[in-house]
């Protein structure tokens, strides 16, 4: 195998989703977070949510472009998302390895193989997905029709948008950053500039099953 062949790991359509929707979901979380726990003056407070509606515009823009402009590509990643099958649940034997990389000898030395995701980022991105829609729709349902909805739903709304936030923010920022700068050239492949594309042989180290059933070569290029 040629040692410079290389697979598309990311279209650019993904990359543009993933990363603007990292950034936004960064920024109103702080900006939320702030105002919320009563961090800053009033004043100071009011700038951040209109920083944090503005923000979430993009932030809802981002998902409306990304299924419209690609739908393809949204379905090829909630098929991957939702592919499961025998090799998926034995992930569970030993995490995908991950807890020896902090030397901790937890199951079987050997992974079994996994699709485009492991079974850990399947669950992790559907939990993602979920709480984005979940989002954008209480975020605008509290913010444009909040005098119409019932005392309860409201509090429901709140407390989900608010919550829901923090806590997938912190799963975010202390199990998927730090494990996907573990898997470092698939997160080169998603924040360089351009298409994101990574070696073969570590696609096919990672990634078995999706390299060996489901992509196509062109020239030295592998796609999906």
């Amino acid at each position: 195998m040629d040692n410079n062949e290389k697979v598309l790991r990311f279209p650019v359509s993904e990359k543009v989703f993933h990363n603007v929707n990292a950034i936004t979901w960064y920024i109103l979380a702080i900006t939320g977070i702030l105002v919320f726990f009563k961090l800053v003056p009033e004043d100071i407070a009011g700038f951040l949510m209109q920083v944090h509606i503005w923000t979430a515009i993009i932030f809802t823009l981002n998902l409306i472009s990304f299924i419209l402009i690609s739908p393809d590509r949204f379905y090829i990643l909630l098929r991957n998302l939702l592919k499961w099958d025998k090799d998926s649940l034995a992930w569970f034997k030993n995490l995908g390895g991950y807890p020896r990389k902090f030397g901790i000898p937890f199951g079987p030395e050997e992974t079994a193989p996994q699709g485009k995701y492991n079974t850990g980022q399947q669950l992790a991105y559907l939990l993602f997905i979920f709480m984005i829609f979940g989002l954008i729709v209480s975020g605008w349902a509290l913010y444009l029709m909040r005098q119409g909805l019932g005392k309860e739903v409201v509090s429901f709304l709140f407390y989900f948008h608010v919550w829901g936030s923090i806590i997938t923010t912190i799963l975010v920022t202390v199990i998927h950053l730090p494990l996907s700068l573990i898997n470092f050239d698939d997160f080169k492949a998603m924040w360089r500039l351009g298409s994101g594309y990574m070696p073969y042989q570590v696609a096919k180290h990672h990634s078995p099953k999706w390299v060996k059933e489901d992509l196509i070569e062109i020239g030295h290029i592998k796609n999906e």
